[in-house]
């Protein structure tokens, strides 16, 4: 396991290569970006490089008997603090603080890793601010988060923050064709629905039933662009059940009308351009039926409800009013 392992990323390599080569280790990091962006991966690739016993260039070895035992979550240095329920609290930030003031168990570097670093509590993260004030001597800490402004931006201003791109299509599928024995149809479609995310991919292509969810959606959109609003609302209540189920739902109804759109613009060179690119004949029923005008009402009712949902506001019956209102704009010929 290497830096060599992170792709669409070579910007935030470099600089922690660089980092660690030349010994300018900062006290606080912020690896910030979606679920499977790969920020967990290099926060324990970086670990592994500050404390690897392998030439400067070549940090991390991999081979070493610090490498290995990071790669295997049993390094003594090495420590991963997760919620507990939803959200980190100060008890566990104590922990940390106290943690932290010791000498490390082994020479080098102690480093935390804080995954979900956002869900730290507001006491919690002002205790954590005045251990970051105040770092002990060869201690790093590894945020870890989905969404960096929610944390204090005392605490962001004293770390060096790395945001996570989305990953382009071309370097994803190289990726994964060179590492997993998937069909290149599979990966092809996997990668369209990733929205640039390894991890999400790669969950795509591990989990079957992910690829049927995707014909479930359909069948939901179709019913409640063809009035039959009431079925899609049962149909729907089978694939959304919380937030994370919610938030896929809605990333893949923007994409399937985004595709519709892209029908309607470019009739003729579109084959490269379709993200649901098995459901081409259903896009192109309704591309036929639905206007400009509908598309950009249906689009803007989609981004208010990923608002809604965003903020915890009702998810069941936002999507269910979503469904609803989709079918009252395709009814309506104004």
């Amino acid at each position: 396991m290497g830096f060599d392992e992170i792709i669409g990323q070579r910007i935030i390599v470099e600089s922690l290569r660089n980092a660690v080569k030349n010994n300018m280790i900062s006290n606080g990091y912020v690896f910030s970006g979606p679920k499977g962006c790969g920020k967990t991966l290099m926060a324990f690739i970086f670990a592994m490089a500050l404390n690897c016993s392998g030439e400067a260039d070549n940090r991390p070895c991999g081979n070493c008997s610090s490498c290995i035992r990071t790669s295997k979550s049993n390094h003594p240095n090495v420590k991963l603090v997760m919620p507990t329920g939803h959200s980190i609290k100060i008890k566990q930030i104590r922990e940390i603080i106290n943690d932290s003031s010791k000498k490390p168990f082994e020479s080098g570097y102690k480093i935390i890793i804080i995954d979900n670093a956002d869900k730290m509590t507001n006491d919690a993260q002002d205790a954590f601010l005045k251990t970051l004030e105040e770092p002990p001597e060869k201690t790093v800490f590894i945020l870890l988060s989905e969404n960096y402004s929610l944390l204090l931006p005392t605490i962001v201003s004293r770390c060096q923050v790395y945001r996570f791109k989305p990953v382009n299509s071309i370097d994803m599928k190289t990726f994964i064709e060179d590492r997993f024995d998937y069909m290149s149809m599979d990966i092809e479609a996997a990668v369209k629905h990733s929205r640039g995310i390894v991890g999400r991919a790669l969950e795509l292509l591990g989990d079957r039933e992910s690829f049927n969810t995707y014909t479930l959606y359909i069948d939901i959109l179709d019913k409640a662009l063809t009035g039959n609003g009431n079925d899609a609302i049962l149909m729907v209540s089978e694939a959304v059940s919380d937030k994370e189920t919610a938030e896929r739902f809605l990333e893949f109804s923007m994409s399937w009308f985004r595709d519709v759109m892209v029908l309607k613009e470019s009739p003729g060179s579109h084959d490269n351009l379709i993200i649901n690119a098995g459901s081409l004949e259903v896009l192109s029923r309704h591309n036929s039926v639905l206007t400009e005008d509908k598309l950009n009402s249906i689009i803007d009712i989609i981004k208010k409800t990923f608002r809604y949902v965003k903020y915890n506001v009702g998810i069941k019956n936002s999507i269910a009013g979503m469904l609803f209102s989709i079918a009252e704009v395709n009814s309506n010929n104004g």
